[in-house]
């Protein structure tokens, strides 16, 4: 007999099963050390995600309440211009009137101030027209009617007076914005832009297009005008061009949390493409 060789091959199984042993402990040991990891990481991302989401949450909440009180300042502006408009329309109004009748009973009674006085009363005339052209923007009373109305008598008024082609692309459900804040901010806008427009461009056409795309509405003026300088298109940001006009504009939309973007370039033409939230359709 030979025990020894036998002994031999008895510890080698042992000594075998023992590294066994012992990689299935470092493999398990290593699985676990992975899954604890693994735990952490998801416990750290869910952390991140939660506070990502009280972020969005909070910044939702802020804007909402920037919007609520950009209305509310909006109301107090609306309501502080029908007070000037009625003023101005009570009371300048009735002098420019009483002195054109004062007028009339000056010249029947001296026709010798006959010219003079027929002189007078055409600028009485003209600036009882004013007068009520300032009313009237001061109090847009063509809202009663509608935001589409009162787009079309607007875009209608702006080519009469400035002989400037103009053309509308819109759907009526473009109009359903169920917000009279909102109706009124894009049709003083669309006046603002007309008026920069009849002013400054040197346009041959000027094109409109309003459109409702799920919670926002979005308009765009765009001429094939002198277009503006590279400048002038920072003029959303501070520090920036004087010019009054695109800025009153810009800072309407921002109020109303709104987006605004000029497109442009010298002899190229002017886009002001603006954005606003507006509430879900009823």
């Amino acid at each position: 007999m030979h025990p020894a060789p036998q002994l031999n091959e008895i510890d080698l199984i042992v000594a075998g099963a023992c590294i066994m042993a012992w990689l299935t402990l470092v493999l398990l040991w290593r699985q676990r050390r992975q899954v604890t990891t693994l735990q952490r990481l998801q416990a750290r991302l869910g952390r991140e995600r939660t506070t990502r989401e009280q972020a969005e949450q909070a910044l939702a909440d802020t804007r909402r309440q920037v919007c609520h009180l950009s209305a509310s300042q909006q109301s107090l502006r609306d309501a502080e211009r029908r007070r000037i408009a009625r003023d101005l329309h009570d009371d300048l109004g009735q002098h420019l009137l009483t002195l054109g009748l004062e007028l009339r009973a000056l010249g029947a009674s001296d026709p010798a101030l006959g010219e003079i006085v027929d002189r007078i009363g055409s600028h009485v005339q003209q600036t009882l027209r004013a007068l009520r052209t300032v009313v009237r923007d001061l109090q847009p009373e063509a809202l009663e009617n509608g935001l589409q109305q009162a787009v079309n008598q607007q875009l209608a008024q702006f080519s009469r007076l400035s002989g400037i082609p103009c053309r509308l692309d819109a759907r009526p459900d473009a109009f359903d914005s169920h917000d009279a804040g909102v109706d009124k901010m894009v049709y003083r806008i669309l006046q603002e832009s007309l008026s920069n427009i009849a002013r400054h461009a040197q346009a041959s056409q000027v094109s409109v297009a309003i459109a409702r795309a799920a919670d926002r509405l979005n308009l765009t003026v765009q001429d094939d005008g002198v277009g503006l300088l590279e400048q002038v298109q920072t003029v959303c940001h501070p520090g920036t061009s004087p010019s009054f006009g695109l800025r009153g504009i810009a800072e309407r939309v921002t109020e109303a949390g709104g987006r605004f973007d000029v497109a442009s370039g010298p002899g190229q033409g002017t886009a002001l493409t603006m954005s606003f939230p507006v509430s879900a359709a009823h």
